[in-house]
């Protein structure tokens, strides 16, 4: 006689739920010992058992063999499997999450602060050079394209080396924002009181990202008095390090104080190299007694390596993989399950995208259209490259392009634009679909705007307009909102428009011309007529 099977755990968890059900489907089934099920269902006992036993979750196999081999209805229990799998590993994810706070090995997607020094590895060259330009120079400028590292590379590099060892120096952060002198007030406040606290008689003031001062600021005026106060600053008791993206250099080397005192003082991050690379993944992982999968380092290494805005993301990506680690490894499949760099960049877009107003929505469209194309006009399947940052110059372009730069999902640098992730076409299901549903419309945008290029490239020359049918084609599709064109197209297609009008114009000119001189001819023989038939008639 069979032996009776153990009872169930008293409590009301979700999983000694689904474990009452399965012994109940066994019941109506009859109840079949479980070597006799274990033959129906091509599966151990043992393993038909435990999935009964309300200890654990059995494996999705093993759940729907005991199903079928009950007579159950197969689909309606993988559905409630998945369910139950979701909450238990939401629950699980929660328990490791408390367990694990304040453990943390990697930021996520925010710098690294000077509090993360211990967790900040790769860059100790920079920071050697860094240092070593801030013990020279009064001012150092640290430049370099969005999402490269600046901020982390003097916070947690920079900053942290001044404030340690046994001589620490006085530092201070601001950041512009909408009133910067405003802002600049407390600041030097704070670095005057902790300079006398250490007897600091040369602090050090970080303004980092310093283009604020040009992307938030409006008034012309402040901004003067702001760059004035910092070249005070600069020849009083007081270094400073301007931490800003490349393409707003420009301002500050325009200021003759800040320009004279920064010459030659400049800092420039680019992306990391895969050494660097290496490091940043591998050596938090192991301050925090963990290890990384060979194989999941070589794809985080060559995946990073090739986009130009991917440090932000690669710290999320690794956030997410540390928290799906097996026992203390972190996985290539838990990296997979996160989504990997493309699952987080389409999150953030969608979440980006949702947020923005009507008008800015259409705006986005058409710029993460633009981008997909790329610089040669290539397709989004063969990633877009850089484009000219004059290309997104019409009303509320270049305040949405700010946005989307501070979001991680842009890289801003000298004059140019690009996507911070070339997967984000394929990876993010909206704009796949914009992509799918213009494909034509996209091939006859990216065919204007290389036209449009080589127009202004060879100084407007009218021969390279369209004329005839192509102008009104591209014309009717721009109306249609088929095509969404840039201002170097918009201005390509007006200037088309008034050339065809012109040579309307001439045309009609040259017509009502060969009209006069044909009426003029006519009545001067019809004059020449008449006097020969005069001639004749006295003859």
């Amino acid at each position: 006689m069979p032996r009776r099977e153990t009872p169930l755990a008293p409590g009301d968890e979700p999983l000694l739920h689904f474990a009452a059900d399965l012994r109940a489907l066994r019941d109506r089934a009859g109840t079949p010992p479980y070597r006799q099920l274990a033959l129906r269902a091509h599966c151990s006992a043992a393993s038909l058992s435990v999935a009964a036993g309300g200890r654990r979750l059995p494996s999705l196999a093993v759940t729907l063999a005991y199903v079928q081999a009950c007579g159950g209805d197969v689909p309606q229990w993988r559905q409630r499997w998945q369910l139950l799998a979701a909450e238990l590993a939401a629950e699980s994810a929660a328990r490791r999450r408390a367990q694990d706070l304040g453990r943390e090995p990697y930021p996520g997607p925010a710098a690294f602060e000077v509090a993360d020094a211990a967790r900040f590895f790769g860059r100790e060259a920079l920071v050697e050079r860094l240092a070593a330009l801030v013990a020279e120079r009064r001012l150092v400028v640290v430049g370099g394209p969005s999402g490269a590292g600046k901020s982390s590379l003097v916070r947690a590099g920079l900053l942290a080396r001044l404030g340690a060892g046994p001589t620490p120096r006085a530092w201070a952060v601001l950041t512009p924002g909408d009133r910067p002198t405003e802002e600049l007030g407390p600041a030097l406040a704070r670095l005057g009181r902790r300079a006398a606290e250490l007897g600091d008689h040369d602090p050090v003031l970080v303004v980092d990202q310093a283009e604020e001062l040009t992307t938030r600021c409006r008034d012309a005026a402040e901004r003067r008095r702001f760059l004035d106060a910092l070249a005070a600053a600069v020849t009083g008791d007081c270094r400073i390090v301007l931490v800003l993206r490349a393409d707003q250099e420009w301002l500050f080397a325009t200021h003759p104080g800040l320009a004279a005192a920064g010459r030659g003082a400049r800092l420039t991050v680019e992306r990391p190299a895969p050494e660097e690379l290496r490091r940043a993944i591998g050596e938090p992982a192991l301050r925090a007694g963990c290890t990384v999968e060979g194989s999941l380092l070589a794809v985080l290494i060559s995946t990073a390596a090739r986009q130009p805005g991917a440090l932000p993301l690669l710290s999320a990506a690794l956030l997410e993989t540390w928290r799906r680690r097996s026992g203390n490894a972190l996985t290539l499949a838990g990296f997979q399950a996160t989504g990997g760099f493309e699952g987080a960049l389409a999150r953030l877009a969608e979440e980006l995208y949702g947020g923005l107003p009507e008008a800015d929505r259409e705006r986005a469209r058409a710029l993460f259209l633009r981008l997909s194309w790329g610089e040669g006009g290539a397709a989004a399947e063969a990633e877009g490259g850089p484009v000219a940052r004059a290309e997104f110059a019409d009303p509320g372009v270049p305040e949405l392009l700010e946005r989307l730069a501070r979001a991680r999902l842009v890289v801003l640098d000298r004059g140019t634009v690009e996507l911070a992730h070339h997967g984000l076409p394929a990876a993010w299901p909206r704009l796949r679909g914009w992509l799918a549903d213009g494909r034509r419309s996209a091939a006859d945008g990216r065919r204007l705007t290389e036209a449009a290029r080589r127009w202004l490239a060879a100084g407007r020359d009218p021969e390279l307009l369209y004329r005839g049918e192509r102008l009104t084609e591209a014309w009717r599709q721009v109306r249609a909102e088929e095509l969404t064109p840039g201002s170097v197209e918009r201005s390509f297609l007006a200037a088309g428009i008034r050339a065809a009008h012109a040579a309307r114009r001439r045309a009609r000119r040259q017509s009502l011309a060969v009209a006069t001189l044909a009426a003029a001819g006519g009545a001067l023989l019809t004059l020449a007529g008449g006097h020969t038939v005069r001639r004749a008639w006295r003859s």
